[in-house]
């Protein structure tokens, strides 16, 4: 049976999350570069790049880019938007990814990670950002803050968009928000309903996996401003690090 992402990141994922443009992912990876002593030119792997947002916007700053998804649909679609020479497109998953010593830069964003039913699954992702960064490599990895998200957590909501009305409802279970996604349109009786799950690591946890996979000098930040991270406030931890 496929997994959970297996099925949702698809065509009508594309729907649901069509607020964040290659414009959005611009300014984010221009704040990125701007606020991190990230290195200025080299050789990125962009893990779980999607449709290739946050791919196309290192390329264009002559970064050699790149990037690797599970979803062949979404990575058919970062095929046709690819104008760069410097960058090209992969098909892995994430926890077996076929790089060693290969990447000056891995940047991990928009959540991409605690995808899996095990921690052990989730630490292997880490490891496998650290085996593919060269000595010195650089990581970024942009994830929810928990604390936010359980104080934040809004249960159900609505939005009709080409025709279409997408219902979506969360929950928190076990250490996971969840979230059910529900899309009518006029095509089937029946709604189309995917189910996404991310795990709920602490920032002691995130750390803890960090270290493991041997990255030092670990700074967090709370938000795209890179500002510090506070627990009750911040929306997102954005772990930068160097592999030692």
């Amino acid at each position: 049976m496929a997994e959970w992402f297996e099925r949702s990141f698809r065509e009508d994922y594309v729907l649901v999350y069509r607020h964040r443009d290659d414009l959005a992912a611009d300014s984010e990876i221009a704040n990125l570069l701007a606020r991190l002593p990230i290195k200025e030119t080299g050789r990125v792997l962009d893990l779980c790049c999607g449709s290739g947002r946050h791919s196309r916007a290192l390329a264009r700053r002559g970064y050699e880019v790149v990037g690797v998804d599970l979803s062949p649909v979404l990575l058919q679609l970062a095929e046709e938007q690819n104008d760069y020479p410097n960058l090209r497109f992969l098909r892995s998953d994430m926890r077996s990814i076929p790089f060693r010593d290969e990447f000056d830069i891995v940047v991990n964003l928009f959540t991409s990670f605690g995808y899996f039913s095990s921690d052990e699954e989730n630490g292997t992702v880490v490891k496998n950002m650290a085996r593919a960064l060269k000595p010195g490599g650089e990581v970024v990895i942009d994830y929810l803050n928990p604390s936010y998200v359980i104080a934040h957590l809004v249960p159900h909501s609505r939005k009709e968009t080409d025709g279409m009305l997408i219902e979506e409802d969360r929950w928190l279970e076990e250490g996971y928000v969840k979230k059910r996604i529900s899309i009518t349109d006029g095509k089937s009786a029946e709604p189309r309903r995917y189910v996404e799950q991310v795990r709920l690591f602490r920032i002691e946890e995130m750390t803890g996996m960090l270290e493991q996979a041997g990255f030092g000098r670990i700074q967090v930040f709370g938000n795209y401003r890179f500002e510090a991270y506070e627990e009750e406030q911040s929306s997102r931890m954005i772990f930068y690090a160097t592999k030692q």
